[in-house]
């Protein structure tokens, strides 16, 4: 097969620009309406920004919320105690990671791009089994203050 060098020149010119179009798209982006706008809040901004310090299990980073509901980043470098939210619902979109989430006797493992819903007083907790920090997406619904976590014991 013979290739014409302007045929190559315009394949390469192609995979160059489109490799340097892609390295400037970071993401995922968030879009977050509070009052009449929306935000765009950018993941790996968000990671810069608040960074899990060394010697740190858990680091949750407030995105925003209004009455209904609020939404947060978590990151979590080894696992949760077991706990359940009396007032809040809570949906959990996996950003980074694997790992599983134990909601009362099931085990569920869980990978980037997984989505799990824990209902109100389901008892759970999360354990990664990554090298690095997982990172996740919540929502709770009513808004989540930070105060309803009630350890439990789990057998």
């Amino acid at each position: 097969m013979i290739f014409k060098l302007e045929n190559f020149s315009l394949a390469l010119l192609l995979i160059v620009s489109f490799a340097s179009w892609s390295a400037c798209v970071s993401g995922p982006h968030f879009y977050l309406q509070y009052g009449n706008d929306y935000q765009e809040v950018n993941l790996d901004k968000i990671l810069a920004d608040n960074p899990l310090p060394a010697g740190e299990n858990i680091k949750v980073v407030n995105l925003g919320h209004l009455q209904g509901a609020s939404q947060h980043v978590v990151k979590i470098r080894d696992r949760e105690v077991p706990h359940l939210h009396k007032l809040q619902d809570a949906t959990v979109t996996m950003m980074r990671g694997q790992g599983y989430l134990i909601p009362g006797q099931k085990r569920i493992d869980l990978k980037t791009d997984d989505v799990i819903h824990i209902p109100r007083g389901a008892p759970h907790y999360y354990v990664n089994t990554a090298s690095e920090p997982m990172v996740a997406f919540l929502v709770y619904a009513p808004a989540f203050d930070g105060k309803d976590i009630h350890p439990v014991g789990l057998p």
